[in-house]
């Protein structure tokens, strides 16, 4: 009897879906070597200047949350992703002609904002799919499985690109780096296009665009303000159903800490122990392999496992190693950091998703994906400015102090409110 991981992996459009997802990451993740390359060169010392760095990925991704989700809910959702990888892979691979032709820098900056707006499309797509593909009883193995593929493409592109990057740097001088790097990222974007577009999604399962017979000006706004009242109609589902609450809330936590990694444990990398671009990829790496053990391991876990408890227990994981970080900041330390939250971070956004599909009715899936993709990065974006003027204004040894008590703070009452959850009476 073949186990759940390779059962999942005969299954044709799954297996597509993962690797597209995959051939995304490996493309993204070398762009964020670029940044934090050129952070690293324009404003050395200054924890701030990774604040500002976040607005190119996370601004756009904002502003374009609330027509995402409605656009995943309401047209194919297989082309969605196909065609906004090809349009990320025209928009990078014209990039370096850009720049030839202005002497200037700024066609990157811009590319890069387009770019990640376009990534909120993919990111609300894709889940919002894959209950699609799979059977109900397989979702927690699915997720588990689509993010492990996910990660080992972070780890050859954080620990690749950054070694690259360094090495072009060397030898033929920043210019020749960011070219091969924007034309890489644009070749994995096509590839996880084509991927995509082999979909073949089951009969029944195609949902058909509303017509638009009005102008574009009024159909965005038009979303806008489908956006707005479904979600009011989320919020509503929150005070209903508890356990939808405390999903979002880890949403916040886990993209809280993700913030406080950007912000903190890169400059200490690059920065303090010295450790250059190079340095931010292997570490990255290591990451990365937590983050693929993490999800690996929750594919082989009881599928009735108890999510929330686990959640809880990745939030606790957290606040204890920032809370030693303050005092004990190491190579080895760092390391050891890396993988253990690597492990927290898969376990957290696995059950995220899991819980969510499970609680959450098929027809406004896409968006409560696109809700969480709207707190998070507004989330992101909050904390990053927060830490990155904390870090600034005190030190950074003070900052993860604590952040890890107040995460340790966090963990303990959300273990109480679970508690409070399963004894109040039976949710509606």
């Amino acid at each position: 009897m073949l186990t759940r991981p390779a059962a999942l992996l005969r299954n044709r459009n799954f297996l597509l879906l993962t690797l597209a997802g995959s051939m995304s990451q490996l493309g993204d993740r070398i762009t964020h070597m670029l940044i934090i390359t050129v952070i690293g060169l324009a404003a050395p010392g200054r924890l701030l200047a990774y604040s500002g760095g976040a607005f190119v990925f996370v601004l756009p991704t904002l502003i374009l949350s609330p027509v995402a989700g409605v656009v995943a809910d309401h047209w194919n959702r297989r082309k969605i992703i196909s065609r906004t990888h090809f349009i990320q892979f025209a928009l990078i691979a014209l990039t370096p002609l850009a720049i030839h032709l202005t002497g200037s820098y700024w066609p990157f900056w811009v590319a890069l904002v387009i770019f990640f707006g376009l990534d909120t499309f993919n990111n609300t797509a894709t889940p919002a799919l894959m209950p699609a593909l799979v059977e109900p009883d397989q979702f927690l193995a699915a997720n588990s499985l689509n993010l492990t593929f996910a990660r080992v493409a972070t780890v050859i592109g954080m620990v690749a690109g950054g070694f690259l990057i360094s090495s072009l740097q060397r030898w033929f001088g920043p210019a020749a780096a960011w070219r091969l790097g924007l034309w890489i990222d644009s070749a994995f974007h096509l590839a996880a296009g084509g991927l995509a577009l082999a979909i073949v999604l089951p009969r029944g399962v195609r949902l058909e665009p509303i017509p638009h017979h009005n102008g574009i000006a009024t159909e965005i706004a038009r979303s806008l303000r489908i956006f707005f009242a479904d979600l009011a109609e989320l919020l509503r589902l929150v005070f209903r159903d508890r356990l939808v609450a405390f999903v979002l809330l880890t949403v916040v936590v886990s993209t809280f800490v993700s913030a406080v990694a950007y912000t903190l444990l890169i400059f200490l990398v690059q920065q303090v122990l010295g450790l250059g671009t190079g340095g931010v990829g292997v570490f990255s790496g290591i990451l990365a392999v937590g983050m693929i053990a993490g999800a690996l391991s929750l594919s082989f876990m009881p599928p009735r496992i108890d999510r929330p408890r686990l959640a809880v227990l990745s939030v606790l994981v957290f606040g204890l190693l920032f809370l030693t970080g303050g005092r004990l900041i190491t190579l080895w330390f760092l390391a050891v950091v890396a993988l253990v939250a690597g492990i927290a971070f898969s376990w957290l956004g696995v059950l995220q998703n899991t819980m969510l599909q499970e609680e959450v009715p098929p027809a406004v899936r896409g968006r409560i994906f696109s809700t969480r993709e709207f707190v998070a990065n507004v989330t992101f974006l909050v904390t990053t400015l927060l830490i990155g003027t904390l870090g600034d204004l005190t030190s950074y040894r003070l900052v993860l102090t604590a952040v890890g008590a107040g995460l340790t703070l966090t963990a303990t009452a959300a273990f109480f409110w679970i508690r409070k959850i399963r004894s109040g009476p039976p949710r509606p």
